[in-house]
């Protein structure tokens, strides 16, 4: 019985699923620490236009990505929804800007295909790690290891905590 139940949960993925424009994303549980409510973002001078400034929690600073602002989607009119999703992106915590949280859902391994070839052509899609179909919906699986390039890295990297 145990035997069954790790075999199981080896064929499941967390995934942590929200709101961005008409879409519904996801991201791998393991990579994310907290949701947050929006509080005071600090503006940083001479940052990529799609990193919204610094933020404090628990007395450390971390820079916060607007996905919005990333996949080139208008600014949301009413962000009482909205949240900071803190998780670890390439050995750093960053905040993710998003609509709205939706749930966490545990989806079946065999639900998750490789994103269509065409989608690797466009900037868009060579964040995608994966769709997951869960029930009516399909679920757009975010490949954090690709939301960043290598300089915005190095960017984020001067960012002391």
């Amino acid at each position: 019985m145990l035997q069954q139940k790790k075999t199981e949960k080896k064929e499941e993925r967390e995934i942590l699923v929200f709101n961005l424009q008409d879409e519904q994303m996801g991201l791998d549980i393991s990579c994310v620490r907290e949701v947050l409510r929006p509080q005071e973002i600090h503006p940083l001078v001479h940052a990529p236009d799609f990193i919204e400034g610094v933020i404090y929690v628990r007395k450390f600073v971390l820079a916060v990505i607007s996905l919005r602002k990333r996949f080139h989607i208008e600014p949301l009119k009413n962000a009482s929804k909205a949240r900071i999703i803190i998780c670890k992106v390439n050995n750093m915590i960053v905040g993710l800007i998003v609509d709205s949280v939706v749930e966490v859902l545990r989806v079946p391994v065999r639900n998750i295909q490789a994103p269509p070839e065409i989608l690797s052509v466009q900037k868009k899609g060579s964040y995608m790690s994966g769709l997951a179909k869960v029930d009516q919906r399909v679920i757009t699986l975010l490949d954090l290891g690709k939301i960043l390039t290598p300089e915005e890295l190095a960017h984020l990297s001067g960012i002391k905590s």
